[in-house]
């Protein structure tokens, strides 16, 4: 089972249109297989244009500090920044669809990609049956000394 983080615009929060459908975007929260060997093209498809930038002078740095020194084994080296890619990809998303403009609104515990969309969109659409643990709205506010359980053991309670 995969964690994947859900983004909807702002603008369109309310709208129960097909344009507000299309533009939830959901993360997965995993390793990216795909950027440990093609890193540069997996952030070019996903819009990372500053990691991109980074990830190109970083690699470059790393080329000419390999150069300077004569190092003639330093693949493994140079392999390093795309395992950071890959580590570091769902994180990067993230930030990047914060800036532009889209709100985190829950997670979605589910096997694939299509069918986190099922649930998310059933549990959206106020579907109970399918409201249960695997969609995980955020909540904002600290629970209340009431909403907690007691505390047990030697340490004492908040209100003595």
């Amino acid at each position: 089972m995969a964690v994947w983080t859900v983004f909807e615009p702002e603008e369109l929060e309310e709208a129960r249109t097909g344009d507000w459908a299309e533009a939830v975007v959901f993360v997965p929260e995993r390793f990216a297989w795909s950027a440990l060997l093609l890193a540069p093209l997996v952030l070019l498809r996903h819009g990372l244009w500053l990691a991109l930038i980074g990830y190109v002078a970083i690699q470059a740095a790393l080329g000419a500090a390999l150069h300077v020194l004569d190092v003639d084994d330093g693949l493994a080296l140079l392999i390093i920044v795309n395992l950071a890619v890959a580590v570091l990809l769902p994180g990067l998303r993230r930030a990047k669809l914060l800036r532009t403009g889209h709100e985190e609104v829950g997670a979605v515990v589910a096997p694939n990609f299509e069918a986190a969309e099922q649930r998310y969109f059933a549990a959206r659409m106020g579907s109970a049956s399918t409201l249960s643990a695997t969609f995980l709205p955020r909540r904002t506010d600290p629970p209340s000394r009431a909403d907690r359980a007691p505390i047990l053991g030697l340490f004492p309670e908040a209100s003595r």
